[in-house]
């Protein structure tokens, strides 16, 4: 029987494909697809599944007396029909722990019930180089690009409205960080403490069951880059680097936030000040 451990973002640019390429060198876990972690298996990016389907056809059917303990046996059958596709598109074998992605955590209590039996990763990241990472890779340049896409990217990006979004999202998704309960089954990991850290990523592997040696954590810390939004760049084409790249001194993980000007960090203080103390990225407003 496969064990699931599952890994949930803050949001878009939190590193889950870090985490993802990680998680993917430990010999006992088969990622999807197998053997890179590019997958990304958005189950609950809404709840479409419960609002759209399982609320509406309860409500039209006559005399059930349907319960919320039906609603959470569905949740946990649906997870188990995924479970079950996903093992036999990737020929998945039975002694491998299966690890899975999503950039959101928004929905984190279905994953909950779809999967009561699993392990459950958050991970967040300081705000201020997240909406770094998620600006450039929004303002990302494709060869299919029309005029009009170029134009609204240039305007965004250079209005500054792109910075405010990404800042307003990230404030978002932080007050549902702190909102989590963390348990047995759900732990919370910040970004920048899992980057080069052998403690932090053993700790990963000890929350997720899964052995942790020397030899393991070694091959996780060599674990090559995928999907930099600092990546591929040509005449026509910027766009984040998909290709596993494993010299990472060429990467700077953190802290790129430190070359803001004074409107910047003055704007997302406004913003974010609040939520970014509340996860313990700063201990006031004096940065």
């Amino acid at each position: 029987m496969n064990k699931i451990i599952i890994l949930l973002g803050q949001r878009v640019r939190s590193g889950t494909n870090f985490v993802g390429s990680t998680i993917a060198q430990h010999p006992h876990v088969s990622t999807l697809p197998k053997d890179i972690s590019l997958g990304e298996f958005n189950l609950f990016y809404t709840d479409t599944v419960t609002r759209e389907v399982y609320d509406k056809i309860t409500r039209n059917s006559f005399g059930m007396e349907f319960t919320s303990e039906d609603k959470s046996a569905f949740i946990k059958n649906y997870g188990q029909a995924w479970l079950s596709l996903l093992i036999d598109k990737y020929r998945i074998e039975s002694d491998k722990t299966i690890f899975i992605k999503s950039p959101s955590v928004a929905h984190i209590d279905l994953w909950k019930l779809a999967f009561p039996d699993s392990k459950i990763a958050v991970i967040c990241r300081d705000g201020r180089d997240n909406v770094i990472s998620s600006v450039r890779a929004s303002n990302d340049k494709r060869d299919w690009h029309d005029i009009s896409i170029k134009l609204k990217k240039r305007v965004n990006f250079f209005s500054g409205r792109s910075f405010i979004n990404h800042t307003k999202q990230w404030v978002k998704t932080a007050r549902q960080i702190v909102s989590i309960t963390q348990d047995n089954q759900v732990k919370v990991f910040k970004y920048e403490m899992l980057n080069d850290s052998k403690t932090e990523i053993s700790n990963l592997l000890s929350h997720y069951d899964l052995d942790v040696n020397e030899d393991i954590l070694d091959n996780c810390l060599k674990a090559p880059v995928v999907g930099s939004s600092f990546g591929v760049s040509s005449k026509k084409m910027v766009k984040p680097n998909w290709k596993p790249d494993s010299d990472k001194s060429k990467f700077k993980f953190s802290n790129k936030w430190k070359k803001w000007n004074l409107i910047k960090k003055m704007t997302f203080k406004a913003i974010a000040g609040k939520e970014l103390i509340n996860l313990g990225f700063e201990k006031n407003s004096k940065w």
